[in-house]
């Protein structure tokens, strides 16, 4: 979605180099041709009066035509609309600082309940109020991501870093965050219920004691309940 407006300008002067290229190369066929003859230059509008003066003149050198700079003249042109048409090929998400996927964008309110994204990136990602419901999530990268009311019921966070995001009012419920590491905002989650923390990676003690207080619930998945699942 990025790409849209700077591939409709890469094609835009891709049409004008290759009709700037045409006007040359009309331009060149109209080109008079000149000889020497007698050390004085003398143009004649056609090869055909310039090879005349030459065999009347008795001159030995040849009519300097247009074929070869013109052959030159395509052969740069093709190399040019080839570069041009290989800027067209859709980009990756490669934003700055290296990262990939869905980094750095804001994919607000969108969809992506049950869709497969393992391994996926969303780092610094402003997601607010995205669904996830039931999506597979397992190592994903949601460092420093704005995942403010965003529903994660039934996802599948197995091995996800949810490392300095904000998650005031995220959804919880029956989640797997089996070895997720997960900081102190996910004490700011809306609920919990019915999620699974099993061998989770918890910032500190005091968050692991805080959600204690507010666990219940089993997991529908691993059947592990939400208390065993932190130690609590």
């Amino acid at each position: 979605m990025k790409n849209r407006f700077a591939s409709s300008s890469t094609a835009f002067a891709l049409v004008a180099f290759v009709t700037l290229g045409s006007v040359l190369l009309t331009a060149t066929r109209a080109k008079k041709h000149v000889i020497s003859a007698g050390g004085h230059a003398r143009i004649y509008p056609s090869p055909s009066r310039a090879r005349a003066a030459l065999r009347c003149n008795d001159a030995k050198t040849a009519p300097h035509t247009s074929s070869s700079p013109r052959r030159r003249f395509i052969s740069a042109l093709g190399g040019a609309t080839t570069l041009f048409a290989a800027n067209l090929a859709p980009s990756s998400h490669a934003i700055s600082g290296g990262g990939k996927g869905y980094s750095g964008y804001t994919i607000e309110g969108e969809d992506f309940s049950g869709k497969q994204l393992v391994g996926e990136e969303f780092r610094g990602t402003m997601a607010k109020r995205v669904n996830f419901r039931g999506a597979n999530l397992a190592n994903a990268q949601f460092q420093k991501a704005d995942l403010r009311y965003v529903d994660f019921t039934g996802a599948d966070l197995s091995g996800a870093a949810l490392e300095q995001c904000t998650l005031e009012g995220a959804i919880f419920k029956d989640t797997v965050l089996e070895g997720a590491y997960l900081g102190e905002p996910i004490l700011q989650a809306e609920t919990i219920e019915g999620s699974d923390f099993t061998d989770a990676v918890i910032a500190s003690s005091f968050t692991q004691k805080e959600l204690c207080k507010i666990a219940k619930g089993t997991n529908p998945t691993t059947g592990v309940s939400t208390r065993e699942s932190l130690g609590c």
